[in-house]
C-alpha cells in the first residue's frame, strides 16, 4: 500500500511509528521562517522536517570533521549490498543503497567544500521523543600506565572474553516471533550455557579469571577508566604502546563505581582524580568493594598501534574521529546516521555535526541521549568530563532522495 506525501511528524503520530525504514517527508519550512518551539509528541520517537536556516549554530560550525567521519564510514558502506538494510533495529534509515550516491559524491572533497555537500545531498529532521533521557556527555581513549606482570600499583588486569561467554541475539528472536517487547530490548545479551540453558554470565564481583586470559595490569582507576571509556592506550615502562580494544561486556547494566563512591560519602565529586585518590588509601578489600559497585564488566582484546593519530574503534567498526563522532542508542539511530547537536560544553555553546559510530551501556536510554567523543589523551579527558549537558537538541541529516522517495514506499 502506498502512503500520501504529507507532513512527516503526522505521518508517524498516526502510524504509531509501524516499523517502517523511513515514512513520508513534507516540504521543509521556509528558510525566512524563524525557529520554532518543537511540537508536543505522544510517540515516543518522530522527526519533523527541518530547515537549515532555522538549526541554532549549523551556519557557524566547522563541518570538516564530520566529512572525514562520514569518508572513513562510507568505506565500509561501499562494500555492503545496496538492498541491505542500514540497520536491523533502528527507527529510519532506509537501505544502504540510498546512502550510496552521497558516498561516492563524498569521495575526495575537502573541508572547505563539506558545508555545500552536506547542503546539497542531505535534507535535515528535528528529533523529537516522548521517552528516554535527555541528556549530552563525552567520552574520551585514556592512555594509562600498565605492565605485563601485576605489581605494587599495577593490580588489576585486562581481560580477554572468557571462551565460556555466549551471546544471545535478542534481534533476531523478536523478528523470528514478530515480538515488539524484545525490539524494545537490549539487541544482544551475555551468558553463560549450564546444562543446556543460558544463564546471566556472572557479575563483576563473581568473574572467574582463566589462565591466560589477562594480557596487562593497571592501576584499580586506571583499569575502571578505561573500562567505562571503552577502550585505552596503555603505555609499558619500555615505551611501547598497544591499544586495548573493546571486545565484549558481560551484560549488566553499568552503574557507575564513581557515583556510588560520591553518594556514599567517599568522595565529594565523581571525578577520576577523586575516584585514583580514595583508592589510594584503601587495602585491597576496599578497592574490590569499589569496583564491584559497578556490576558491569568490559573484557578488551590486545592490538597494535598502526597510526598514532587514529582513535579507536567505535561499535560501528570504524576508526573514532574527535569531535566528529558520537555515541547513541541503536534502537533509534542507526549507525552512520548524521546527526547535528546542539547543547553546551561546560558554559560554552557546543554545535556540531556528528556521526553515529558507537554505543555504550549508559547511552542506549533514548533517541536524545548522546556521548560525544573528544579524543586520545589527558586533554581530551579533561574536556570530555565537561560536558553533561540535559538540555539537547538533535537532527538528523537524511540522504534527499531517501526522503523524496519515503512516499512511494510501502507502509510497515
Amino acid at each position: 500500500m502506498k502512503t500520501p506525501r504529507f507532513s512527516l511528524v503526522v505521518a508517524l503520530l498516526a502510524a504509531g511509528l509501524a516499523g517502517c525504514a523511513t515514512v513520508p517527508a513534507g516540504p521543509a519550512p521556509s528558510s525566512a521562517s524563524t525557529p520554532s518551539t518543537p511540537p508536543e509528541i505522544t510517540a515516543d520517537f518522530a522527526l519533523v522536517p527541518d530547515a537549515y536556516a532555522l538549526m541554532p549554530g549549523w551556519a557557524e560550525a566547522d563541518l570538516g570533521p564530520a566529512l572525514t567521519a562520514f569518508q572513513s564510514w562510507c568505506g565500509t558502506m561501499m562494500r555492503r549490498a545496496p538492498d541491505q538494510a542500514l540497520s536491523r533495529q533502528a527507527r529510519y534509515g532506509g537501505v544502504v543503497g540510498d546512502w550510496l550516491p552521497a558516498c561516492r559524491a563524498a569521495a575526495g572533497l575537502g573541508a572547505q567544500e563539506a558545508r555545500l555537500f552536506f547542503e546539497v545531498h542531505f535534507a535535515p529532521s528535528r528529533v523529537l521523543a516522548g521517552v528516554g533521557e535527555s541528556r549530552l556527555t563525552a567520552y574520551f581513549e585514556p592512555v594509562v600506565d600498565a605492565r605485563r606482570a601485576p605489581e605494587a600499583g599495577f593490580t588489576e588486569p585486562f581481560l580477554t572474553p572468557p571462551a565460556d561467554m555466549v551471546t544471545v541475539d535478542l534481534a533476531g528472536f523478536a523478528a523470528a516471533y514478530d515480538n515488539e517487547a524484545l525490539r524494545g530490548a537490549p539487541r544482544e545479551l551475555r551468558g553463560i550455557l549450564l546444562n543446556g540453558r543460558v544463564r546471566p554470565y556472572p557479575q563483576r564481583g563473581s568473574l572467574p579469571v582463566a589462565p591466560g586470559q589477562a594480557f596487562a595490569y593497571a592501576h584499580p582507576a586506571d583499569l575502571y577508566k578505561v573500562q567505562v571509556q571503552g577502550s585505552g592506550r596503555l603505555r609499558f615502562d619500555d615505551g611501547t604502546e598497544v591499544r586495548a580494544a573493546f571486545a565484549a561486556q558481560n551484560g549488566y547494566r553499568w552503574r557507575s563505581a564513581l557515583g556510588a563512591a560520591r553518594d556514599s560519602g567517599y568522595v565529594r565529586s565523581p571525578t577520576w582524580s577523586s575516584f585514583r585518590a580514595y583508592l589510594d588509601e584503601q587495602g585491597p578489600e576496599g578497592v574490590r568493594a569499589a569496583l564491584n559497585a559497578d556490576p558491569s564488566y568490559v573484557f578488551f582484546d590486545e592490538e597494535p598501534i598502526s597510526d598514532p593519530l587514529e582513535g579507536p574503534r567505535g561499535a560501528a567498526g570504524v576508526a573514532l574521529t574527535p569531535l566528529a563522532s558520537i555515541a547513541i542508542d541503536p534502537a533509534f539511530h542507526p549507525y552512520g546516521a548524521l546527526l547535528f547537536v546542539k547543547a553546551a560544553h561546560d558554559r560554552d555553546p557546543f554545535a556540531r555535526l556528528l556521526l553515529a559510530l558507537d554505543t555504550g551501556g549508559a547511552i542506549r536510554r533514548g533517541p536524545l541521549r548522546g556521548d560525544v567523543f573528544w579524543g586520545t589523551g589527558a586533554e581530551a579527558g579533561q574536556a570530555a568530563e565537561r560536558m553533561n549537558a540535559a538540555e539537547v537538541a538533535f537532527w538528523t541529516l537524511l540522504p534527499r532522495a531517501l526522503t523524496a522517495a519515503a512516499g512511494d514506499r510501502p507502509e510497515g
